[in-house]
């Protein structure tokens, strides 16, 4: 008898997601009625990001590298296997590189990293101390807490590696924005859902 392994989703964007970062015209230039629709033909592989006229050739080409990532669901039986909380520099980075904040859950740092490093993204990624929780797990538990992101910037001496006092969270932990802001003296900007749109978020916000 065989037993299906029961696996996590990893947050795939959906069209709803995307649509945030498109420019909500509904032109119908692309060939489909809505921006939406547009959307989710995207993200399902039946037209590509260049047929929007309003997106710029960068956006475009981020976006359909953002389409080939793996969205593979993650196994239930390796939860709670944590990365230490010790700071990532992706693809080089200088001091204005923006500064992402995670859970310590081991697939969710190599899931970020990836995204970072096959679309060529420049940050600085600190995993934070949630006891191996995923990041929306770490929010349902309250293990997604200000003070243990304060631990995390001082012992990797954050205020040293980056030139701007601004860090980007989760979507799912917009509820621990204002906390996080008056412990760390940081602005905080709340980033996407899906991680997978994490790229596009740091490009239109110039980060």
């Amino acid at each position: 008898m065989v037993v299906e392994q029961e696996m996590a989703e990893v947050y795939p964007p959906t069209e709803e997601d995307l649509a945030e970062f498109l420019p909500d015209l509904n032109c119908g230039d692309c060939g489909f009625p809505s921006c939406m629709e547009f959307g989710a033909a995207v993200l399902e592989n039946r037209t590509s990001p260049q047929k929007c006229s309003e997106l710029s050739p960068e956006f475009g080409n981020l976006l359909a590298s953002i389409v080939k990532l793996e969205k593979i669901p993650i196994p239930y039986n390796i939860m709670m296997e944590q990365e230490p909380c010790e700071l990532i520099a992706v693809n080089n980075p200088d001091k204005s590189a923006p500064l992402l904040i995670t859970s310590n859950f081991r697939e969710t740092v190599r899931i970020m990293k990836e995204i970072l490093e096959k679309t060529g993204t420049k940050a600085f990624l600190l995993p934070t101390q949630t006891h191996g929780y995923s990041v929306d797990n770490a929010v349902h538990e309250r293990m997604f807490k200000a003070i243990e992101i304060w631990k995390a910037m001082q012992e990797n001496r954050v205020a040293e590696k980056v030139e701007r006092s601004v860090l980007v969270i989760p979507g799912l932990a917009e509820s621990e924005k204002n906390s996080i802001r008056q412990l760390t003296r940081f602005d905080v900007l709340v980033g996407p859902v899906s991680g997978f749109l994490t790229p596009l978020f740091i490009m239109q916000n110039s980060l």
